[in-house]
């Protein structure tokens, strides 16, 4: 029987990860408590687990390097991963949004209309400025409001090479911190959030919602899906995970409008 390759969080979802885990009777050894292994064991037969990043999970099942994997569906929309990945089962836990902050101090500006108005569509010099980790959705939000191409600035050549030049709105890619930008080096943000307290510590305030309510996901390669040898591994997993999951209030979180 060919083993299935499973990728579990790393980082942020870890503690709530394994409290999930646990739920669903699965006793998760060397993952979330203190150990330095990224080669946790959870005792389910047939199963090779290792931790990734949430961020690097759906482009690994797409690529075919995991078979299952755990990841916020933040991550899987940004990835574009779909004709690929399936997505399984939501598991309901790590509820963040995605959000697109300002300065609080910008009275006038207080929706994703507001800010592009504000620049795009005036004769200033100064580009709109938008840093964050989420460069695909960040785009698909210039695109729902103005119809411009907007500047990626990215240390990937290929990405810089791709997509710089004069834009109104320039993205530009964060590594983290990203609600320390504004106001010096941007306008605004694209970021996560669980309560926006952290965006409020700093001077920000949401002025639209781009995701409303990413969880945490069970998601599968599709090719791994029609192996009949993984199949009943795969199957064994989300029937554990899914009797775990609250039960779902809508099918899919909700992108944001104005």
């Amino acid at each position: 029987m060919s083993s299935v390759r499973l990728a579990i969080p790393k980082g942020s979802l870890e503690k709530k990860a394994r409290a999930f885990l646990e739920r669903a009777g699965i006793d998760p050894k060397g993952y979330a408590d203190g150990s330095r292994s990224y080669r946790p064991d959870l005792g389910i037969e047939g199963i090779v687990t290792k931790t990734m990043r949430p961020q690097e999970i759906p482009y690994m099942l797409q690529a075919g390097f995991f078979d299952l994997g755990i990841s916020g569906i933040d991550w899987y929309y940004e990835s574009d991963v779909s004709a690929n990945v399936e997505n399984l089962v939501d598991l309901g836990f790590g509820r963040v949004d995605i959000v697109l902050g300002v300065s609080d101090a910008w009275e006038d500006v207080n929706s994703a209309r507001d800010l592009f108005a504000r620049f795009v569509d005036s004769t200033g010099t100064q580009p709109l400025r938008i840093w964050t980790e989420y460069l695909n959705l960040t785009e698909a939000l210039v695109r729902e409001h103005t119809d411009l191409e907007p500047a990626l600035y990215s240390p990937y050549s290929r990405l810089s090479v791709r997509r710089s030049g004069t834009s109104p709105v320039a993205i530009f890619h964060s590594f983290g911190a990203t609600e320390s930008k504004p106001p010096e080096d941007g306008e605004a943000i694209v970021d996560n959030t669980e309560t926006g307290s952290t965006l409020r510590a700093n001077g920000l305030k949401i002025i639209h919602k781009v995701l409303e309510g990413s969880t945490a996901h069970l998601l599968a390669n599709r090719r791994a899906m029609r192996n009949r040898e993984k199949w009943t591994a795969i199957a064994r997993v989300r029937d554990m995970l899914a009797a775990a999951a609250p039960a779902p209030v809508e099918e899919e979180p909700v992108f944001g409008h104005i």
